[in-house]
């Protein structure tokens, strides 16, 4: 057996904060199998490890999932595995994980691994532009060394550089542990493989001496910024000055997503917190080579609503750039639509739709009336934006005084919202929409930026409402409006959309059911009569076998 490389699963994890000392045990999304769940998203307890005293872990399956202990919220600690790619005698390439008796095969030792973490916050420093103002911490440890390591940051600075945070002051920023290997299977799982656990900090912010209390926009009730006992920031650094004026700063956008943006002309409270990047190396020597592996780590708040799945998430966005653009299997592209308009609907109900509508039309400031595109003033998915909203979405809203809505909906349009995409978590009854309005579908969609190659050399003064991608330089292409997702915010505070892939997978799959629809209705899809043929009967099929396949899969899970 010969090593070839080293790599880390998984290359990236997201951890959350977390005050409790009992992190968060293991769990699955499930279909819900109930027949009153409706293919709702459920979590289902999974096989846990424990860290024992000594740095071994102990598999287990939770009875239940419990996300706070005495009100402390249990952080999100996710393990890394270290895993070898090895050619045999004849050649032949295997990935498999690194274990204490793949080292001994290799002619290697446990303390030949080296891990090296670096766990940094650059929010600060972004802004200002002053490198003092970021936060760092490091540590370098073998991987036969079990003692768990808190990463303590403080502030880097040169001479004539005021330090943000002091190092006798530092902010810690979690926690980094190996795992002892030992020999055995439990539950499926190895022992033997050599792992590390992130443990990601409190969720607790720091500010300077003068971080006492502010009143809070719009209600002028004063709140406590920060605990007597976390005002140890400097009061000297440059983060302390910060405030949104164009001249000094970049504010890089979002602008707004300071402390104390909206009040004394956008003066920053000088607060941060314990949220991190985290980079984890490990390296390893052997006949003379070193082998490298990285990967890393994110944390941030708890999920507040860890059953509810994003229809936009990081595997999004990475399938996105990675994957073929659309999937080629009918069926596939299907499945993955089906699950799309499950996440949407899970998205869904946790947004109030009324404010968020609201808070668009401000936004868009007025915007602009573009022939062939939904309104953008506070005439947006009322009687006003006939032909983009519906009869059924009309139905529910008072004529005279759209936001108010009719008496027994306090927030109509969030109603509204869940009345219609509720169904749509069926597939059958989304394939059948896909199918039945395929025109419609197309022109509710917001498509999405475009590739740097779509882009003319210059922006057009209008956007063209027939275009299947966005222009980030055209000023309406930007502006909130009723196309899905309605009114929702992309990291600049521009009108969300879906990812280019899931745009162009969801047309795909449009376009082969409606062709399926002319098919099986004896017609051509320009209109003109066929004979009936045995090909006009596999649409129907391949419906049928999704759903038979994702009824079992739920089943399974």
């Amino acid at each position: 057996m010969r090593l070839l490389s080293i790599f880390i699963c998984p290359p990236i994890a997201i951890g959350r904060l977390g005050e409790s000392a009992q992190p968060l045990e293991a769990f699955d999304w499930q279909e819900d199998p109930a027949t009153h769940g409706a293919g709702r998203t459920v979590i289902v307890p999974a096989v846990t490890l424990a860290v024992e005293v000594d740095g071994s872990v102990t598999p287990y399956r939770p009875g239940a999932i419990r996300f706070r202990d005495a009100g402390l919220y249990r952080p999100v600690a996710p393990f890394f595995e270290l895993w070898a790619c090895c050619a045999d005698v004849d050649g032949a390439q295997k990935e498999m994980p690194l274990t204490r008796a793949l080292l001994a095969e290799l002619g290697s030792r446990l303390e030949s691994v080296r891990y090296t973490v670096t766990a940094v916050n650059l929010k600060a420093a972004r802004r200002t532009g002053d490198p003092a103002c970021g936060y760092r911490a490091d540590a370098s440890f073998a991987a036969d060394s079990y003692d768990e390591r808190e990463l303590l940051a403080s502030s880097p600075h040169a001479p004539g550089q005021e330090p943000l945070v002091f190092a006798e002051q530092p902010i810690s920023l979690g926690r980094i542990r190996a795992v002892r290997p030992r020999i055995g299977m439990r539950m499926g799982v190895d022992l033997d493989v050599l792992r590390i656990r992130f443990t990601p900090a409190a969720g607790f912010v720091y500010g300077p001496p003068g971080a006492g209390s502010a009143a809070a926009p719009g209600t002028s009730r004063l709140h406590e910024i920060v605990p007597a006992e976390r005002r140890v920031l400097n009061p000297a650094s440059s983060w302390i000055r910060y405030d949104a004026d164009y001249a000094t700063y970049d504010n890089p956008e979002p602008s707004d997503t300071y402390d104390g943006a909206d009040t004394d002309r956008g003066r920053a409270w000088s607060v941060v917190d314990d949220t991190c990047d985290m980079v984890l190396e490990a390296s390893m020597a052997l006949d003379g080579e070193r082998f490298l592996a990285t990967a890393r780590a994110v944390s941030g708040p708890p999920d507040f609503a860890p059953d509810r799945r994003p229809f936009l998430s990081l595997a999004d966005d990475l399938a996105d750039r990675d994957l073929d653009d659309p999937c080629p299997d009918e069926l596939m592209g299907a499945a993955e639509v089906a699950d799309l308009f499950q996440r949407v609907f899970e998205t869904l109900s946790l947004m109030n739709l009324d404010a968020v509508r609201a808070r668009a039309v401000v936004d868009n400031s007025g915007g602009a009336g573009t022939p062939g595109l939904p309104l953008t003033d506070a005439g947006t998915m009322t009687v006003d934006d006939r032909g983009w909203a519906d009869d059924k979405l009309l139905s529910q809203l008072d004529p005279a005084e759209p936001s108010r809505g009719v008496a027994h909906f306090r927030l109509p349009y969030a109603q509204a919202a869940a009345s219609i995409h509720a169904p749509l978590t069926s597939a059958e009854n989304l394939l059948d929409l896909l199918r039945d309005f395929p025109d419609r579908v197309r022109k509710l969609m917001r498509p999405p930026w475009g590739a740097f190659g779509e882009l003319p050399p210059e922006p057009a003064a209008e956007p063209d409402p027939g275009e299947i991608f966005r222009d980030p330089r055209v000023p309406r292409d930007g502006l909130h409006d009723m196309r899905m997702p309605p009114y929702m915010r992309d990291s600049d505070a521009r009108a969300l959309s879906l990812t280019r892939r899931q745009y162009r997978q969801l047309m795909v799959l449009v376009t082969q059911l409606a062709e399926q629809r002319h098919l099986i209705a004896g017609q051509a899809p320009n209109g003109t009569l066929m004979a009936e043929a045995p090909h006009a009967v596999p649409g129907r099929l391949h419906e049928a076998r999704f759903i038979e396949r994702r009824r079992r899969s739920g089943e399974g899970a």
